[in-house]
């Protein structure tokens, strides 16, 4: 009889220290979560970015503005292809400007996201956008506009 209770006591025993170490691996993963879009139109990059392709947009609107009176007045087909090919080279140029944008945003974002990661202990950030629910307590959305706001990240060409 005592090692029947024995048996049962170090069973027992090794139950729960296994519970203890499962709860252990399972408690210690830390997850965050990210508002990209509000990341990108908060952080001090995003809006310069945004500004920038606004302002040459307008650059663009006035020009082009000009290039149709002209042509109102004097509309060949020679007058019409040069209209043509220089809203196709402006198409470009800014596919490219928003593009290259796009790109050092995403860096800035992704550096951002792993260094506060590291630094912090987290197993892994995800966007809110994938998230079905969340603690709010976990939204690390503003640590990372701050950590972008101190990158030099190049928004303006050379």
């Amino acid at each position: 009889m005592y090692k029947k209770i024995l048996k049962l006591t170090l069973i027992i025993a090794m139950a729960a220290f296994i519970a203890g170490c499962q709860q252990q691996a399972s408690s210690g993963a830390k997850v965050g979560f990210v508002d990209t879009q509000k990341v990108f139109k908060e952080c001090k990059a995003g809006t310069e970015g945004m500004e920038y392709l606004k302002n040459a947009s307008e650059e663009f609107q006035s020009t082009f503005t000009e290039m149709q009176k002209e042509l109102a007045g004097n509309q060949t087909e020679e007058n019409t292809q040069k209209f043509q090919a220089a809203l196709g080279e402006y198409q470009n140029k800014m596919g490219a400007e928003q593009n290259r944008i796009i790109e050092a945003l995403q860096n800035g974002f992704t550096k951002a996201v792993d260094e506060y990661r590291t630094a912090n202990g987290y197993s892994a950030i995800l966007s809110t956008e994938s998230a079905i629910s969340y603690d709010k307590d976990a939204d690390i959305s503003d640590k990372i506009i701050e950590a972008m706001n101190k990158m030099a990240i190049k928004i303006k060409p050379e």
